[in-house]
């Protein structure tokens, strides 16, 4: 069975980013600690899972996503980052592309998409076969963002990795089930009730989360839930008639895209794993040694030092 991992990859940069220390940095003094966190956090995530082809996800870098477009507060109640910290953060991402490539790790974007969008027409064009499976396929959409609980189906599962105390979980279509108490399609309907402060996505107004999912249980969709209004007591109907709209906008905005203009094939997406040379020498660079003896070997720590005394000695002669 073959085993495609997809990677929030602004999701996992971002966690990793405040779980490590920011006064980890290189021998001169460059931050490095977001890398390094999402370096440990893919190592933990080939070691559980092991992928036999992996893609990090990317958001659109070159035009502003759709939702931005249709909702301008989209995402409007982010923490803002301080001076710094910003400065730090951006600082990483060009390492963030050079550990990337140095592991051979596909890096997949489409303009005016979000990476869930992105990880959403990947995973629909593998299920629907329009790329080439052999052998079978499970894709695993990786993130600590739930709402790609959505593309949980029968052949695509979703992975939460560890972070600080919270541990690494996977989600198939019984799990969520067991969860939320509705299918992992109707995830958006329920958003779409109870809104998202987060992305700022408002929702009903009045609707909390005990009232939407009790809604999307019992009517499975957005619609039937407004095909139902006379059957609900008049309160909570009155605030579904009230802000019809914002219920459809919301819907808008949670559903993650299938279609994004987006051209791979499998193929392009292999994966060799960590241990590779190119790998080993950017962690020599910035210091990861805990990191390098974990996926390269204690002998890797030292190995640098013999062929620079070689080197040396050759220069003798």
């Amino acid at each position: 069975m073959n085993r495609l991992v997809l990677i929030d990859t602004q999701n996992f940069f971002h966690r990793a980013f405040y779980a490590f220390p920011p006064t980890l940095t290189t021998s001169s003094g460059e931050p490095i600690n977001g890398v390094y966190g999402f370096a440990s956090m893919l190592f933990n995530l080939v070691k559980e899972i092991k992928p036999t082809h992996l893609a990090a996800a990317y958001e659109s870098q070159e035009a502003p996503v759709f939702r931005e477009i249709d909702f301008p507060d989209y995402k409007g109640t982010r923490v803002v980052k301080s001076p710094e910290e910003q400065a730090a953060f951006e600082a990483q991402l060009p390492k963030l592309g050079e550990f990337l490539a140095a592991a051979s790790v596909a890096v997949l974007s489409a303009e005016g998409y979000e990476a869930d969008d992105v990880m959403g027409t990947v995973a629909h064009q593998v299920m629907a076969d329009k790329v080439e499976v052999k052998d079978g396929l499970e894709v695993v959409i990786a993130s600590n963002d739930r709402d790609l609980m959505q593309l949980i189906n029968g052949g695509v599962r979703f992975y939460l990795p560890a972070v600080g105390k919270q541990k690494a979980n996977f989600y198939g279509k019984t799990e969520f089930q067991e969860e939320y108490g509705f299918a992992p399609a109707n995830l958006v309907d329920y958003k779409s009730l109870r809104g998202d402060p987060s992305d700022n996505i408002p929702g009903v107004k009045g609707i909390g989360d005990k009232t939407a999912r009790e809604l999307i249980s019992k009517y499975k969709t957005l619609e039937e839930v407004y095909h139902h209004l006379l059957d609900l007591k008049p309160a909570v109907a009155e605030k579904l008639e009230t802000d019809k709209e914002k219920a459809d906008l919301s819907y808008k905005l949670a559903k993650i895209v299938d279609s994004a203009s987006l051209d791979f094939k499998l193929a392009d997406l292999k994966f060799g794993g960590l241990a590779q040379d190119p790998v080993l020498d950017l962690f020599k660079a910035w210091g990861f040694k805990s990191l390098t003896a974990k996926i390269f070997g204690e002998k890797a720590l030292t190995e640098n030092h013999e062929e620079e005394e070689d080197r040396n000695q050759l220069k003798l002669f």
